[in-house]
């Protein structure tokens, strides 16, 4: 049996039924996200995916991007503040935490903690600079953001 090595698993190329499964996927979850509480969002892995792919595929990039698109929309989140804080942690952290973190799995987990810290504390002070209340902070965010990690690490 042949190990996968990480360079090995980025050029896999996507079948027929798989790429119908992620178009489905970003297009209708946000959907059932603004539906069903319950589901989470999953922003810190699509920053993840979006973050991988800016330089290498950059179809994978413009599905995440339409992703949070169509989950800011549907959630009646602000419109581009996670485009803005996943462009702002790519510019200034991705590229020395991927020279520091060789473990993909660790790469992931530290680079999912960072989006959606970074996202849930800029919600926090966009609902006190606009007097809004567009998230609220109970459990849900832990559960959010332990399941993203789950996800993200499993994946």
């Amino acid at each position: 049996m042949k190990v996968k090595h990480y360079i090995d698993i980025d050029k896999e190329k996507l079948n027929f039924f798989q790429k119908i499964l992620l178009i489905s996927f970003v297009l209708f979850y946000p959907f059932l996200v603004s539906i069903y509480t319950m589901l989470p969002p999953l922003i810190g892995l699509v920053g993840y995916v979006i973050m991988s792919n800016l330089n290498k595929n950059i179809l994978y990039a413009w599905g995440g991007f339409l992703y949070l698109l169509n989950l800011e929309l549907n959630s009646s989140l602000p419109i581009l503040l996670s485009f803005f804080i996943i462009i702002v942690l790519y510019s200034m952290i991705y590229s020395s935490l991927k020279l520091l973190i060789r473990c993909r799995v660790c790469l992931i987990f530290s680079l999912i903690i960072l989006i959606d810290s970074a996202y849930y504390i800029s919600l926090f002070l966009y609902d006190i600079v606009f007097d809004t209340s567009s998230i609220i902070g109970d459990m849900f965010l832990v559960y959010y953001i332990v399941i993203d990690i789950l996800v993200g690490v499993f994946l």
